[in-house]
């Protein structure tokens, strides 16, 4: 993977992607909540995520089944390290204590967190 990030619209379609696995442009599209965009437009972001180097197809003919060739833990671990650097000086601890913060953790959580941290 280039060290490019996604736009939104980009993420959707890899998000599809990761999800179906392989598929055609209108299986691509079947997966898109409604309002869905223009057959054109997921062909040209299709065509954009092959171009960044985070999918790939095969040819059928006139047609193109699509995969990702960036995995989804690939894309976070790249987008959460940009956000590291970003956001909180290039301190994991930051990160970790931010999202600690903002989301409501039940026991259980809190329990598996702190073990996972342990085992570290």
């Amino acid at each position: 993977m280039k060290d490019k990030s996604l736009t939104r619209l980009e993420l959707e379609m890899m998000q599809i992607l990761w999800k179906i696995e392989k598929g055609f442009l209108n299986e691509v599209i079947e997966n898109i909540p409604e309002p869905r965009p223009a057959y054109t437009t997921v062909s040209s972001m299709m065509r954009i995520l092959v171009e960044k180097g985070f999918a790939s197809y095969k040819a059928y003919g006139k047609s193109f089944r699509y995969y990702p060739i960036v995995s989804r833990e690939e894309y976070a671990n790249f987008f959460l390290k940009g956000a590291k650097t970003s956001f909180f000086d290039g301190s994991a601890m930051s990160l970790l204590s931010f999202f600690v913060k903002k989301e409501k953790l039940s026991d259980k959580e809190r329990e598996e967190l702190i073990s996972i941290i342990n085992e570290k």
